[in-house]
């Protein structure tokens, strides 16, 4: 059976890949070069929410245990501890994400992938070759990081989770969006000096 194919895996391509195999009886093959999920799982929805919960226990140690007559004098932070636990977490939703697409006999294909002909594709891993009537293309979208002095001071949301590997002293969050505002608050209550920059009067101006 020629398979339809799909290229990539943010979480609509993993939805089309499993439809295609349950409800049309379809063979699919699926790419993916890191991590299954897409953004929310890896570097969005998900392990913010673990940073989140990790600064809302300091927020409650730091300011509300001392109304009940709790003193944390010493209170700090293992960041490799809490990045650790958060990464262990996001992989165990990788292995999730892989079994029900096992399940559901989608193929994965660990690797970027690349057209030869119009309805050929070849792994740039091991160079083999897939042929399919129809692709699907889920090209997602990424940070752009401008040329300019201090770019190498710069960390997108991406790196956020992904390259951060100390709490820093003193942050500029740049942005007025809640994924902005949500990091800020998420580093000020695990210990950073904030700075949140905006370009209008006031954050979270669409909400």
């Amino acid at each position: 059976m020629v398979p339809k194919l799909l290229l990539t895996t943010k979480m609509f391509v993993s939805k089309c890949a499993t439809n295609l195999t349950k409800k049309k009886k379809k063979k699919v093959i699926l790419f993916e070069k890191k991590r299954l999920g897409g953004t929310c799982v890896n570097v969005g929805c998900v392990p913010k929410k673990v940073m989140w919960t990790a600064a809302n226990v300091a927020s409650t140690l730091r300011h509300d245990a001392p109304n009940f007559g709790f003193s944390f004098d010493n209170l700090r932070l293992d960041w490799k501890t809490l990045k650790e636990r958060r990464d262990n977490y996001v992989k165990y939703l990788n292995r999730i994400y892989e079994k029900n697409l096992n399940d559901s006999k989608v193929s994965c294909v660990f690797s970027h992938a690349k057209f030869v002909a119009p309805n050929i594709v070849q792994s740039t891993e091991d160079g083999k070759r897939y042929t399919a009537d129809n692709i699907l293309i889920g090209v997602g979208g990424f940070p752009y990081r401008p040329d300019i002095p201090g770019k190498e001071y710069v960390y997108t949301s991406d790196d956020f989770f992904n390259k951060l590997d100390r709490l820093p002293k003193r942050v500029a969050v740049v942005g007025a969006g809640y994924i902005a505002v949500e990091l800020a608050q998420v580093l000020k209550e695990l210990g950073s000096d904030v700075s949140l920059l905006i370009r209008g009067r006031h954050p979270l101006r669409k909400f």
